[in-house]
């Protein structure tokens, strides 16, 4: 066996890195990934959504999904809204649906949420990005959402 069969495990290799450098650290492990086995271990998703091809999710110690980025994506299409809000409507949004993001402006907020079903209010309908299909994952381990 030669070393470029061992698997290299990286933990956390873009923490603390600026924009910049991450984007150059990720580039050096997408070009050592070619040719050999990487597994990177990171809470950040950019940095997964950048390098990877086949992605595990551990929670808990447990693995909860093997796939592709992919097929990660494809079980959160079609479950993710934005929708234009009062500022006041939010506290009562987060109760209903898994928020993923939230972006305020004045008195309205733009929130991005996760729903097995269309909303009774006004939302559209949006892409999953790979943050989404994680919380969506998370979700359903935790609540069988």
């Amino acid at each position: 066996m030669v070393l470029r069969d061992i698997p290299k495990l990286i933990d956390e290799p873009t923490a603390g890195l600026d924009p910049e450098e991450r984007v150059r650290f990720r580039n050096l492990l997408c070009g050592i990934a070619q040719d050999r086995i990487v597994i990177l271990s990171t809470h950040i998703v950019g940095d997964v959504e950048a390098t990877c091809e086949n992605i595990g999710i551990l929670n808990e110690g447990e693995l909860i999904y093997q796939g592709t980025v992919e097929q990660l994506l494809n079980m959160a299409e079609g479950r993710v809204y934005t929708a234009e809000i009062s500022r006041l409507e939010l506290g009562t949004l987060q109760e209903m649906y898994p928020v993923t993001s939230i972006l305020t402006v004045g008195n309205s907020a733009t929130v991005r949420f996760i729903s097995d079903v269309p909303p009774v209010f006004q939302a559209e309908r949006c892409r999953a990005g790979v943050e989404d299909a994680y919380l969506y994952l998370m979700h359903l381990e935790k609540e069988g959402f």
